[in-house]
């Protein structure tokens, strides 16, 4: 995990302000193919020490906001002349440190964490910002009214501890892990960042528990998956995940400024399967039907030396349609991998087919009783192989992913 040179193992001094984060979701829905994007509706909750959060933000109005302060120092004393062109910002800083303690005092809460618009306060920013999407318009829920608690740290100073709650939609992207075979196994990745870089704030993922025993993080008990997804119930993987990244802004060179140019990235991961199998199983059952065509034939011509070249057509009809219907029952391209691969097996079937067919009515032609007897031979075996290789595909394989969990 990556260093800051801020961090408090290097520098007691520094100041940034850890902020714990707790998400709790609602709902997965709106979930398009077409744009791999999802709808997520949420709840997020901030935790924060008040103290060492106005520690922060007095450097943050220092180093970021002192022209708005000194914009409004001046606003506010019009009697007073401010000085042309560049002028010593410590040196007036100094000069009225009066005021800028009390702006500090008066306007750090517009920059807490949890702080967003409301249909009230059009006007406030949003203290933290999506990873991988946006916010849907007007989707911000009632706001929990900031709540203080008051408690004693292991050093017998008084402190305050604020948390925030928060409720919106969120419209994301989405990634996919391999398929499981038969079902679909899909991440749902979301990612959410403060507007303030490392140097002022650092998320810290929240797992604690309240005192009713109840998760921080994790689902309510109402939460849904839309479009015939579930939940992976399975000790093996946790349907749930919430860790911590670190993000390098685009807009600054870290090379140059490090510091500055990283933010803390919550990263909540929800791991689901399809439910649905209805139209997997209508493909599954469609293709195995046309290699079960194919064996027939590839028997016919083996052991009855009949001309099979006419099913092919038949066959290769029946491979098409299967693509289609495996298109159509996805909505992603993760689990067609699984109808690809089937069906790039059946059609070498039908070449290897219809070579060794073409190659026996060439012999029958030519009367050639050797090559007759040696292609007849040749087509045992394939239709042997052929055989072995459809059940490994259709019976074994299926079973072995399940005993062994792959």
């Amino acid at each position: 995990m990556t260093t800051l040179n801020t961090s408090r193992e290097n520098n007691p001094d520094a100041y940034y302000a850890e902020v714990k984060v707790g998400v709790v979701l609602e709902r997965i829905k709106n979930i398009q193919s077409s744009s791999s994007g999802y709808e997520a509706r949420m709840q997020v909750y901030f935790k924060f020490d008040k103290d060492e959060f106005r520690n922060m933000f007095k450097h943050y109005a220092y180093n970021v906001l002192l022209d708005q302060v000194i914009d409004d120092y001046y606003s506010s004393n019009p009697e007073e002349r401010r000085p042309e062109g560049a002028f010593d910002h410590e040196l007036w800083v100094s000069e009225h440190e009066a005021f800028f303690n009390e702006w500090v005092d008066l306007n750090d809460s517009r920059y807490y964490p949890g702080e967003t618009p409301s249909n009230v306060l059009t006007d406030k920013e949003t203290m933290f910002s999506i990873g991988n999407g946006e916010f849907v318009p007007d989707s911000f829920g009632t706001l929990k009214e900031l709540e203080e608690v008051q408690y004693y740290d292991e050093n017998g100073v008084l402190r305050t501890m604020c948390y925030q709650k928060v409720k919106f939609n969120g419209a994301f992207e989405k990634a996919f892990d391999s398929v499981r075979y038969p079902l679909d196994s899909v991440q749902f990745k979301m990612y959410l960042l403060p507007t303030m870089d490392a140097n002022y704030i650092r998320y810290v993922p929240d797992h604690d528990v309240t005192d009713d025993g109840v998760m921080i993080s994790g689902f309510t008990p109402y939460f849904s998956i839309t479009s015939g997804y579930r939940l992976i119930n399975d000790e093996k993987a946790d349907n749930f995940t919430l860790r911590l990244n670190y993000y390098y802004d685009e807009n600054n060179d870290p090379a140059i400024d490090f510091e500055h140019s990283v933010r803390t990235q919550l990263e909540i991961i929800v791991r689901a399967n399809r439910a649905g199998l209805s139209l997997f199983l209508q493909a599954f059952i469609n293709l195995f039907s046309v290699v079960i065509w194919i064996i027939i034939a590839f028997y016919s011509q083996s052991y009855t030396g009949e001309d099979s070249v006419g099913m092919l057509g038949t066959g290769l009809f029946g491979v098409i349609s299967s693509m289609l219907v495996g298109l159509s029952m996805v909505s992603d391209a993760g689990i067609f991998s699984l109808i690809t691969m089937i069906n790039i097996f059946t059609l070498a079937v039908i070449m290897i087919m219809t070579y060794q067919a073409i190659a026996a009515k060439r012999a029958q032609v030519r009367k050639d009783k050797v090559l007759i007897a040696y292609n007849g031979i040749k087509l045992r075996i394939l239709f042997v192989v052929l055989t072995l290789a459809t059940i490994a595909m259709f019976i074994i394989l299926p079973c072995i992913s399940y005993m062994w969990g792959y």
